[in-house]
């Protein structure tokens, strides 16, 4: 970790530097601290060095067999297989992000109740400093597992900090969905500070001009996913009904949630939110790095660091219009009437989400033409995604009716979306219901398909596999098209791979207070 301090012990070239002499004195001085917290978002994975204000999360991808790394992103391919190195800059770039946000949310927290201004208002920036820092903790956990828990400035004698702890079980009898994790003091940090900004000041779905910014529905997304690692059924039911209740719904057409058209729509739970060509560093580089690399759909022709892949086009149904809202076919699929020929020979599919073209195929979306950012905002949470989350929660609480009834208002989309095609038609249907007379596993399963479909480049699938205890038996799966290709290519281990190594430099640091996480010895 790297903290701002007058002492040659710590990294020459800081990040997150704050004067406090004459800072965290008035309502605008608090305004701009907790501005620059969420700006912390625009920051999330990546490659480093070259993803500066980037939303785009292919950690959650490239953990699993849906996305194929660019050849010159060597770690993806390493973590990808479970053969990452604590030593690769990778890890230290994912590691240090949350440690700077923390920085800047810490900071934020104990100096913004100090200052006189109206206290509403200030209210409600603890309330959106407490969901940041709770984000960030809570992505340590699920990252990291063992790293530090950092929830207070630190001095200089403070520094090198021991692990949290982390403790997960295996719940006997089950067969799917059967990873626990019964401690995680990095957990219990990110619960607390959720609970902490849901007693503050702060609405529980913004509209006009706070959207964007922390709501309940947002908190309380987050908090349930802490109540489903750690299988808290009943109490992830009674938030997620909550949120259910706050207004939000589905947009009719599955496309239009990725072309930067609908930002901060009625499907939004929480966005990562950039605006283009306002010289404030708070534009979108997403769509340089997932468009097909060289077709020339975009600005800066796309450089297509994840590309999807055979084993995630065989998981789509026939006739299901999110396969061609999402994925490219070679010689088959187009942008505005330029076909998709995958000029580098990658694997005859490109990533068509968040694919926004110079003018006049942007939409009407703020493209900067020069530097390749565009507006388009990043979502991190949908509607769509607390109706799966329902759905799986009541299928543990054995009420699959329920649980397909959640299912099918999801799928039911498939009969407004439309084909992005302007050259080849594809045939596309609503999707039948699945049905309510499931059993468990078969419910578990109709879940896992539809989670990884719905949400497929949105960064989540491989963390659902280890989320559900499932990652080793669905990894090593022999017909897994990268297992096909390259015969035990997936190297998955259960009681390692769950989460990452801690970087090396940040064990070397510590002197031999930090422990390195199991099996990265």
């Amino acid at each position: 970790m790297i903290f701002v301090a007058c002492s040659d012990q710590l990294d020459k070239d800081p990040y997150g530097v704050v004067s406090t002499s004459n800072f965290y004195k008035t309502a605008q001085d608090a305004e701009m601290a907790v501005t620059s917290a969420y700006k912390s978002f625009q920051l999330l994975d990546g490659q480093q060095g070259w993803n500066t204000r980037a939303g785009y999360t292919p950690m959650g991808d490239v953990t699993g067999p849906d996305a194929q790394a660019h050849p010159d992103l060597v770690v993806y391919y390493q973590i990808q297989q479970s053969i990452v190195m604590p030593s690769v800059d990778q890890m230290y770039m994912l590691y240090s992000r949350c440690y700077k946000a923390l920085t800047l949310t810490n900071m934020a927290l104990q100096k913004i109740p100090e200052i006189e201004m109206d206290e509403q208002l200030k209210s409600r920036y603890l309330g959106e400093l407490y969901f940041i820092r709770g984000f960030w903790m809570f992505r340590l956990a699920y990252m990291f597992g063992t790293a530090p828990l950092v929830n207070k400035v630190l001095d200089i004698s403070e520094l090198n900090l021991p692990n949290s702890v982390r403790e997960a079980t295996r719940v006997t009898g089950k067969k799917v969905n059967n990873y626990k994790i019964t401690k995680s003091d990095l957990m219990d940090q990110a619960e607390a500070d959720f609970k902490m900004a849901l007693q503050q000041n702060i609405e529980n779905r913004n509209t006009g001009d706070l959207m964007g910014r922390a709501d309940k529905g947002a908190v309380k997304a987050y908090l349930v996913q802490i109540y489903l690692y750690q299988h808290r059924w009943q109490e992830a039911k009674t938030l997620l009904e909550e949120i259910m209740s706050y207004g939000y719904d589905l947009l009719p057409d599955y496309n239009d949630l990725f072309d930067g058209t609908n930002d901060n729509s009625i499907e939004a739970v929480f966005e990562v939110q950039y605006t283009a060509m306002n010289q404030k560093g708070t534009d979108n580089f997403a769509t340089v790095l997932n468009a097909p690399n060289g077709d020339g759909f975009v600005a800066g022709g796309g450089w297509g660091w994840t590309r999807p892949t055979p084993d995630l086009e065989r998981e789509y149904e026939e006739g299901d219009p999110r396969f061609v809202a999402t994925i490219f076919r070679k010689d088959v699929d187009d942008f505005f009437g330029q076909m998709f020929i995958d000029k580098v020979n990658g694997t005859g599919l490109g990533i068509r989400k968040w694919t926004i073209g110079n003018p006049p195929n942007n939409k009407g979306v703020v493209v900067d033409q020069v530097s390749w950012y565009n507006s388009c905002n990043y979502s991190l949470i949908r509607y769509a995604e607390v109706l799966l989350w329902y759905a799986e929660v009541m299928n543990e609480l054995n009420d699959q009716v329920t649980a397909a009834k959640y299912v099918n208002m999801v799928r039911a989309r498939t009969a407004t979306t439309t084909d992005p095609n302007t050259i080849n038609s594809n045939v596309i249907r609503e999707l039948p219901p699945i049905s309510p007379t499931l059993s468990y596993e078969e419910m578990f399963w109709a879940i896992v398909h539809e989670r990884r479909v719905e949400f497929a480049f949105e960064g989540k699938f491989g963390w659902d596999l280890r989320r559900w205890g499932i990652a080793q038996e669905y990894l090593l799966d022999p017909n897994r098209w990268q297992n096909e290709v390259t015969p035990g290519y997936f190297r998955y281990k259960d009681g390692k791979d769950e989460i990452f190594p801690i970087p090396q430099l940040e064990i070397d640091r510590s002197g031999g207070t930090l422990i390195q996480n199991a099996g990265y010895d």
